[in-house]
């Protein structure tokens, strides 16, 4: 597995794992269906090695990665 060795490597990882929580919690709700299969211990190594080096997810991160996977 690649390391990764840069702060916005870091973030974009960070943000992607806590969108993927966020996909799945909405999946158990009912309110999305489909998507890819969601690694949930994975995404929550990801945010606990992130907050160890003082990464969190960014504001508005899950409506702008939303977005982006919208557009294409």
């Amino acid at each position: 597995m690649k390391q990764h060795q840069t702060r916005n490597e870091w973030q974009l990882s960070v943000d992607l794992a806590s969108f993927y929580l966020h996909l799945d919690s909405a999946r158990k709700y009912g309110l999305v269906t489909g998507g890819p299969e969601i690694n949930l211990r994975r995404c929550e190594e990801i945010l606990e090695a992130g907050r160890a080096q003082g990464i969190t997810p960014s504001p508005n991160h899950v409506e702008e990665i939303a977005r982006i996977l919208l557009e294409h």
